[in-house]
């Protein structure tokens, strides 16, 4: 073989293992990465992004009173007697 289309054929190998270690250097960094997005937003609350439901706020609590002891002001304050309806 003559030896200039050995080195051209040694630099076209040359070119492709380099491409393929580039390649599989950004597959791995991608990786890396993507792990690492996973972390951390699995420490954030909420809903992931993207999501369409709205992330819940916290309720604060309200004390209620039991069902037998409601006051009668409240129900008989609404009420209106009939005569005093507005004209």
């Amino acid at each position: 073989m003559h030896p200039i289309l050995s080195q051209a054929l040694v630099a076209e190998r040359a070119r492709e293992w380099e491409d393929r270690a580039a390649r599989y250097r950004f597959a791995k960094q991608w990786e890396r990465a993507k792990r690492h997005a996973a972390r951390v937003a699995a420490e954030l609350p909420g809903p992931r992004g993207g999501s369409r439901r709205p992330a819940l706020r916290p309720v604060a609590p309200v004390a209620a009173a039991p069902a037998g002891q409601r006051s009668r002001e409240g129900v008989e304050g609404d009420r209106r007697p009939v005569g005093g309806r507005a004209a």
